[in-house]
């Protein structure tokens, strides 16, 4: 490589250096030590749409990472040109009581409980429909998954505790609640009874119980505690077990027969 000459005009006539021949080759040897990292500008290519690739494979990754980035964003952009950080930071902020620790301990364990069945329940009818997308288990766990999504939004953001406020009868919302837990009943009842359904039937029995005690409200906080979200508690073990156990069996079921036609394609 040629040396670098840096020039400059000046008063007279002709042209004189700027820096030194020492200067220049510390210039030259310092730019040729770093043309390594210009080099490495096709790989970080490469990894991008690597990158690019990974996040559009997983269906609604990049979607809805990108919807979370904008709430975000805007959030942060409301907070700061209405100087609400304080109310932001309130979104994110974790209920604990230093003097209480074990505040609201039996609640956080109902919300994970909630968690467990409709996360399984969506994820086997995710499995189940690959195969057999109108097959009876199928639909089953889907309006499962649906029916106790809801109740949970419901439980977990208090929503029926904000309709009450805007003037709707909780009665009422728990009416629709129980019609559409007798629809379901009924509509999947035959493949109801081919499961070991008691624990099914007991956990509805004991929410209607906890939503029996929030409209008539016992004098006593601690028996009030123990029908209302005590028997909900229970309610949501039950439920967790018995979805947990018949997913289990039938994504057993669903490898299996991917297992005997593999068998049969291979013969």
């Amino acid at each position: 490589m040629n040396s670098l000459i840096l020039i400059s005009p000046y008063k007279g006539s002709g042209f004189q250096p700027i820096l030194s021949s020492n200067e220049l080759y510390c210039l030259e040897t310092n730019f040729m030590k770093h043309l390594h990292l210009f080099d490495k500008i096709p790989k970080f290519s490469i990894f991008l749409g690597l990158l690019k690739k990974h996040f559009f494979t997983v269906p609604f990754l990049a979607a809805f990472n990108t919807l979370t980035v904008l709430i975000l964003g805007w959030l942060s952009l409301y907070a700061k040109l209405n100087n609400q950080g304080d109310g932001v930071e309130r979104l994110f902020s974790d209920p604990f009581n230093s003097w209480f620790p074990y505040e609201g301990l039996l609640t956080g364990v109902s919300e994970v409980l909630w968690c467990i069945p409709v996360a399984i329940c969506a994820f086997t009818f995710g499995v189940l429909r690959q195969k057999e997308p109108r097959s009876r288990s199928a639909i089953f766990l889907f309006f499962s998954a649906l029916l106790l999504g809801v109740f949970f939004l419901d439980d977990r953001f208090r929503m029926t505790l904000i309709l009450s406020r805007l003037g709707i009868s909780t009665k009422l919302i728990y009416l629709c609640y129980g019609s559409a837990v007798f629809v379901y009943g009924v509509k999947f009842w035959r493949y109801i009874k081919t499961t070991p359904y008691l624990p099914l039937v007991a956990a509805f029995i004991l929410f209607a119980i906890s939503r029996l005690e929030d409209i008539f409200n016992s004098p006593s906080l601690g028996i009030h505690a123990m029908l209302e979200d005590g028997t909900k508690l229970l309610a949501l073990l039950n439920l967790a077990l018995y979805f947990w156990y018949l997913c289990h069996q039938e994504v057993g079921r669903h490898l299996q027969q991917k297992e005997e036609e593999s068998g049969v394609i291979s013969h």
